[in-house]
C-alpha cells in the first residue's frame, strides 16, 4: 500500500508535480465563477491553503479549482482530507473525483465520486453523491445522501472515504455517515457501477449555478481552507 500525505500548513506554495491549478471562464451547471491562478487567490496561511472567491469589480467573481489529473491518480483507496467550508450564500465548495481517462465515455458514464459538497444557502448540510451512466442527478435518480453538520462553516473537519471494489463508504470525522454498494441498485454494470479504474482529486469553489444558487455579493471574499491530504491506495 502506498500513503500520499500532504499538510498544507507547512507549504508555501502549490505542488505542481501532483496538481495543476485549472484556469477558465467558462463551466457546467450555470456557475459564474472564473478559475484564476492568482496569488489573491490561491495562497497558503499556518491554517492551510487557501481556496479564495472574490468578486473585484463588475460582479466578476474570481476563484480556484485544483485537480491531479495526469499527475496522480489511483483506484481504490482511503482518502481524508482536512478542511473548513466557507458560509457565503452562494458558494459551493466541493471535494470530488473524476475518471483520469474516461474508459466509459465521458460525465457522467465513467463516474463521478463527490468526497464532500456544500452550499451556502443550506450551511448545516454535507452533500455526497456518486453519479453514473444509469444514476445521475439529470435522472432525478442518484446515490445520494445530505449530512447534517452545524459547525461546517466555523471548524475544520475530516472528510473521506473507504473507496474499495464493490462498495464506497462515506466518513466525516471518522464516523461513517453513508455507504453506497455496487448491489444496492439493479444495474450492476459498468454503467451503474464505473468505480473500478483509475480516478483523480479535485478540489474547488465554485460560486452560483444551479446547486449553488443565488449570490449574496456582499459576502467576499470567501475562503474554503484546506489543511491536509491524507491518501492511502
Amino acid at each position: 500500500m502506498k500513503h500520499l500525505l500532504i499538510d498544507f500548513r507547512k507549504e508555501q506554495r502549490l505542488n505542481l508535480e501532483l496538481f495543476s491549478v485549472i484556469v477558465g471562464e467558462k463551466w457546467a451547471n450555470e456557475e459564474l465563477q472564473h478559475y484564476v491562478n492568482k496569488e489573491d487567490n490561491l495562497f497558503f496561511t499556518d491554517e492551510g491553503m487557501v481556496l479564495r472567491a472574490t468578486s473585484p469589480k463588475k460582479g466578476l467573481y474570481e476563484s480556484v479549482r485544483i485537480n491531479s489529473r495526469h499527475k496522480f491518480s489511483f483506484t481504490y483507496g482511503e482518502i481524508k482530507i482536512l478542511a473548513k467550508v466557507p458560509e457565503g450564500v452562494g458558494t459551493w465548495p466541493a471535494l470530488w473525483m473524476m475518471s483520469e481517462d474516461n474508459p466509459y465515455g465521458t460525465w457522467p458514464r465513467s463516474g463521478e465520486i463527490d468526497i464532500m459538497e456544500h452550499v451556502g444557502r443550506d450551511k448545516n448540510n454535507l452533500f455526497l453523491c456518486l453519479h453514473s451512466e444509469t444514476y445521475n442527478h439529470t435522472r432525478q435518480f442518484q446515490r445520494y445522501k445530505e449530512y447534517k453538520l452545524l459547525d461546517a462553516t466555523s471548524a475544520f473537519h475530516e472528510y473521506g472515504i473507504n473507496w474499495q471494489k464493490d462498495n464506497i463508504s462515506y466518513y466525516v470525522d471518522g464516523i461513517e455517515v453513508a455507504k453506497y454498494s455496487k448491489f444496492d441498485l439493479e444495474d450492476q454494470s459498468t454503467k451503474g457501477w464505473p468505480f473500478d479504474h483509475n480516478f483523480y482529486l479535485l478540489m474547488n469553489l465554485a460560486i452560483g449555478g444551479k446547486f449553488g444558487g443565488a449570490v449574496d455579493d456582499t459576502m467576499f471574499p470567501q475562503d474554503f481552507i484546506i489543511q491536509s491530504i491524507d491518501i492511502k491506495y
